[in-house]
């Protein structure tokens, strides 16, 4: 089965199985607004490990996923180094953010898959929505994912009105088999 478009079918439905996602292949990007919503920052952070299981039916899917909190990167080694500070993400002594979905359910003829991600030793409920999914040979697949992070449910609230409420991440993720 080979598709690549919207997943809003059986036919762009991956085959059920376990994949891992290959971290030197996937990119994680964050972007949000600053100054008073006047400028934009855009970052990115390391994959460490994911696993996803496609389940038999689709809505018993999986999916556990863990980033390297010290691995925010901006280009901006003063604002890099306030993110992983206690002040923000404390990677050091939350060095993981994790997600783990659980169910997948059909939204506006998207695979969205509703699940909880763990930042500065908090979790929230976050939605993973699948924009566009490739099923390609020998178990491998290709998507690109997003989500809204709120990152005040998380109790990273510094910065009030400098730095946004809201992060729209995106994934662009290949599995390996």
């Amino acid at each position: 089965m080979n598709s690549s478009a919207t997943p809003n079918s059986a036919e762009q439905t991956p085959p059920a199985g376990r994949y891992h996602l290959d971290p030197t292949r996937t990119a994680v990007r964050l972007r949000t607004r600053h100054l008073f919503g006047l400028g934009g920052v855009s970052g990115t952070v390391t994959l460490r490990e994911a696993e996803l299981i496609i389940g038999e039916p689709i809505t018993a899917t999986t999916l556990r996923a863990v980033l390297d909190a010290a691995s925010f990167d901006t280009g901006n080694p003063k604002r890099d180094a306030d993110v992983h500070s206690a002040k923000y993400l404390d990677a050091a002594t939350y060095p993981d953010i994790s997600f783990t979905g659980q169910g997948v359910s059909q939204q506006n003829g998207k695979w969205v898959v509703a699940g909880t991600l763990t930042a500065h030793g908090v979790t929230a409920p976050v939605d993973l929505t699948v924009d566009e999914l490739d099923v390609a040979n020998a178990g491998v697949l290709r998507l690109r994912a997003t989500a809204k992070v709120d990152r005040y449910a998380h109790q990273i609230t510094a910065g009030k009105g400098m730095a946004a409420r809201w992060l729209t991440v995106e994934i662009a993720a290949v599995t390996v088999p």
